[in-house]
């Protein structure tokens, strides 16, 4: 076991100042800050560069499995890039881990290390802004994390994949569960032909400020 920097086994890259009125329908992805979820990169909302400017932009194209840091607003979010995603380029304020030595780091256990609450909150206590967080790249090229031996990362990788798949099937799951709730909702109430107002049924009643007090209490007919 040995605590290393960030520095020391992986290439911290910078993002680029993509235009947003240079986006088109399809090409080079471009992955935003607004992608880099907690855990995982969302692709719901995806812009693209054309890709004729791929060999302009060769610094900040993306490759799989490389792990991306968010850097302002909610800094301290980590992702990992996966195939399906590229060309993808890194846009600005979005920082890219590259492993330098994949004999010596795998890629998993580093995402481990950092997609956890102890790390965001760290990231959030040394970022700089009040209105906005931001993370400098530069604190993290000191970030210090603990490496054991390479089976043993792999080892740590596998069990922990394993969980994830295990959460994410639960996940599924209970999202079944939902539809099926909801479906059992509206057909208990498909054939209900007695609709009425919810106000027509009962009294409704709202706070005050009572001025005076006297005139905002009910007391029970029935009390002794």
């Amino acid at each position: 076991m040995k605590e290393v920097k960030l520095e020391d086994i992986c290439d911290i890259i910078s993002g680029y100042a993509f235009k947003s009125k240079k986006y088109v329908d399809s090409g080079i992805r471009i992955i935003r800050i607004t992608n880099v979820k907690k855990g995982f990169i969302d692709d719901s909302d995806p812009k693209y560069y054309d890709i004729s400017q791929f060999n302009n932009l060769k610094n900040y194209m993306l490759k799989e499995n490389d792990l991306l840091i968010s850097l302002t607003g909610n800094v301290g979010r980590v992702g990992l890039i996966k195939k399906e995603l590229l060309p993808a380029g890194l846009n600005q304020r979005v920082c890219c881990l590259r492993i330098k030595d994949n004999k010596k780091i795998n890629i998993k256990y580093l995402y481990c290390c950092l997609n956890n609450s102890k790390f965001e909150k760290k990231c959030i206590n040394e970022s700089n802004g009040i209105a906005q967080k931001n993370l400098s790249t530069e604190w993290l090229k000191g970030y210090c994390i603990t490496i054991p031996e390479l089976e043993v990362q792999n080892q740590i990788s596998k069990e922990m994949e394993q969980i994830q798949e295990i959460i994410n099937i639960r996940k599924k799951q209970i999202e079944k569960l939902d539809d099926l709730i909801r479906s059992q909702f509206v057909k208990m109430f498909e054939d209900c032909k007695n609709v009425d107002l919810i106000g027509n049924r009962i009294s409704i009643c709202r706070g005050a400020s009572p001025r005076p007090i006297n005139q905002y209490i009910t007391e029970n007919e029935n009390r002794n």
